[in-house]
């Protein structure tokens, strides 16, 4: 229940053999590498490996190489590989630039087309406002430069190459037995300096809209609509030349993005090392326990290493910085959602994973206990589940726990979406002063063993004053325990209590009053402090202790007080439902939903609090660093 030991280990290797090394300690996946000149002063003239341009070359590769994946669009990664090609730098700055000179103008091809449909599509949107497709004059459009005219045949092909520059559309109509051809042009309103100069340069001479002007309608319609689709079908035909480059290409930008990926991930590993003229030092932490497999994979690289073995007690380093490392079966992996909120417990402590799971998990269902919301929660956690974030994976699995607690809690209770049945234990309703004691008795549990643990962690730290004397230390710890007893026993037999419990809790105060004292005494660095001023203090904190225990004691009477609350909301919709009796059905739905969110949210928030306020606050002492091994895809 403690966290996982780890152990020290400084490794020498010849600098020939340093990357491969590396290497291999980063396929291991255990190795956490610290700079140990961050340890140890005498080596801070140690010289560290310049990888700082190399790093940054490499990460202005793997920026391009997602900027080609993000044109390419969607390209599918087999799972990951712990095996890869071998490239160089420059082989890949080759193979990318190669990927880019054929994909950058089918790009831009795609983009031009785009932006040419585009317009078409608004100039047929434009028009088609006057459909059946009357076409009328540039003043019935807010957007468009509608020209009607005459032009010569053989000056056509040049009209279009002289507005090729800008957004239009030209028709014309062959109308036999007239003078030129008549000719429609359209453009946009914006381009209409350009349209009369580039007219007036062919001698375009203009016609009056026919009456009829319906006539021309649909002649004008196809033509817009046959450009549209042939810009849609070269915009097709860009994207499968784009998909074959994907398709053929994929295979190599996957060979690519992990060797990336590790070359980094190699890079940052060596960023901690250090070096002499022919060694280089490796540092960092590893799991007690995996320590062997470290030695045998450098030993198959340099025969003539050598590692140095430290525990942290030896290194003399605070147990707040040595990495923390938290091993759980996945039945409480998710409870490591809680615990990671608040801090992670520092290393050689008392992990408080399963302490938390049970207590949350009674609190909620004590809190939320109904069948059919327990059950609405139990399938809620196996949606999430079937997410592909471990995030969100573990949130649904926390999820289906207060479920399933909910559930179980509603059996006791006898209610099943409001609806009562013969309970298997209480009623809340009908024993609420029962529910209250109980709830007082489960937080001075819960209370008890905090102090518990903290005296403990005090002992292994080999802090005996602290597991003494500490607000919760062992001498606190009694009185708290002779101060409930003494209240129990008034509160049941109403009578006299025995001066024997008032004498030690008193002389259980006097102790912690004199606590500086005692430390000015037996500790050579208390010395220099003012012991009157800490006397003071020491009174001070007498105060704190009695209002502390007094209220974390009552608040968890907050547990009974939200499980008469859950009952109360079922009692007030089933009233309103009964005095709207044509919606009553559809209120009896909707406030079961209400109490589902507002309950839910609120007895997950309280069961969270008494942990973290009442539970973590005797014993907890957060760590600096989590155990993070450095691995092939990164840290």
């Amino acid at each position: 229940m403690s966290t996982l030991p780890m152990e020290f280990l400084g490794i020498v290797v010849f600098k020939k053999h340093a990357e491969a090394a590396v290497t291999n300690l980063l396929r291991l996946g255990i190795f956490h590498p610290v700079d140990i000149r961050d340890i140890e002063t005498e080596l801070k003239d140690l010289s560290p490996l310049d990888i700082e341009k190399e790093y940054a070359e490499w990460e202005s590769l793997e920026v391009n190489l997602n900027d080609i994946l993000r044109k390419l669009g969607p390209v599918s990664f087999a799972p990951k590989q712990n095996e890869t090609d071998v490239f160089s730098y420059d082989k890949i700055k080759e193979t990318l630039a190669n990927i880019e000179d054929k994909l950058n103008p089918l790009i831009n091809q795609r983009e031009a087309l785009g932006e040419e449909l585009k317009t078409q599509e608004s100039i047929f949107n434009q028009i088609k406002e006057y459909f059946p497709l009357s076409i009328k004059g540039s003043s019935y459009h807010t957007l468009l430069e509608v020209r009607l005219g005459k032009i010569e045949e053989k000056n056509i092909p040049a009209l279009e190459r002289s507005l090729s520059d800008i957004p239009h559309l030209t028709y014309p109509f062959n109308r036999q037995g007239q003078a030129g051809v008549i000719t429609l042009v359209i453009g946009l309103r914006r381009d209409r300096a350009v349209l009369d100069k580039v007219l007036k340069d062919f001698s375009w001479e203009k016609v009056v809209y026919p009456e009829a002007a319906e006539d021309l309608s649909p002649e004008v319609e196809n033509k817009l609509k046959s450009q549209i689709e042939e810009y849609k079908k070269k915009i097709l035909a860009v994207e499968e030349e784009i998909k074959g480059l994907r398709d053929s290409s994929s295979l190599l930008l996957q060979q690519i993005r992990l060797f990336i990926k590790q070359k980094k991930s190699l890079l940052e590993a060596k960023k901690y090392s250090c070096a002499t003229e022919k060694t280089v030092l490796i540092s960092g932490w590893v799991p007690r326990e995996e320590k062997e497999r470290v030695k045998e994979e450098i030993k198959k690289i340099d025969p003539c290493f050598y590692i140095e073995e430290r525990e942290p007690e030896e290194m003399g380093m605070p147990k707040e910085e040595v990495p923390v490392r938290l091993r759980h079966n996945p039945v409480l992996k998710p409870f490591e959602l809680l615990i990671d909120s608040y801090g992670v417990p520092r290393y050689g402590s008392i992990d408080p994973t399963i302490f938390t799971a049970i207590s949350f998990l009674l609190m909620f269902g004590a809190m939320f206990g109904d069948i059919g919301h327990g059950l609405v929660l139990a399938l809620a956690g196996i949606f999430l589940k079937k997410s592909k974030k471990e995030g969100t994976i573990q949130a649904g699995t926390l999820v289906l726990y207060c479920g399933i607690s909910s559930i179980l809690f509603g059996f006791l209770y006898g209610s099943i979406f409001g609806f009562e049945f013969p309970s298997v234990w209480i009623k809340p309703m009908h024993n609420i002063l029962e529910l209250f004691r109980l709830s007082v008795f489960f937080g001075i549990g819960m209370i008890s063993l905090g102090i518990l643990i903290n005296v403990i962690n005090a002992l292994r730290d080999k802090d005996y004053i602290k597991a003494i004397f500490d607000k919760a230390g062992l001498i606190a710890g009694v009185i708290y325990w002779l101060a409930i007893g003494v209240v129990s026993k008034f509160m049941a037999s109403k009578t006299a209590v025995s001066t024997l419990y008032i004498k030690l809790i008193i002389f259980g105060f006097m102790l912690l009053f004199l606590r500086p004292a005692i430390e000015f005494i037996f500790l050579k660095e208390k010395k220099k402090e003012n012991l009157f001023m800490s006397l003071m203090e020491s009174m001070v904190e007498l105060l704190e202790i009695f209002i502390g225990y007094l209220s974390n004691t009552v608040s968890f009477m907050r547990i009974a007080a939200y499980a008469i609350t859950h009952f109360c909301l079922f009692m007030a919709i089933f009233e309103l439902s009964r005095v709207m009796k044509g919606a009553g059905f559809i209120i009896l739905i909707l406030g079961n939903i209400v109490i589902i969110l507002l309950e839910g949210l609120v007895s997950s928030i309280q069961a969270i609090r008494l942990n973290y306020y009442e539970f973590f606050s005797k014993f907890f002492i957060a760590g600096k660093e989590v155990y993070r091994p450095i691995t092939i895809a990164g840290r």
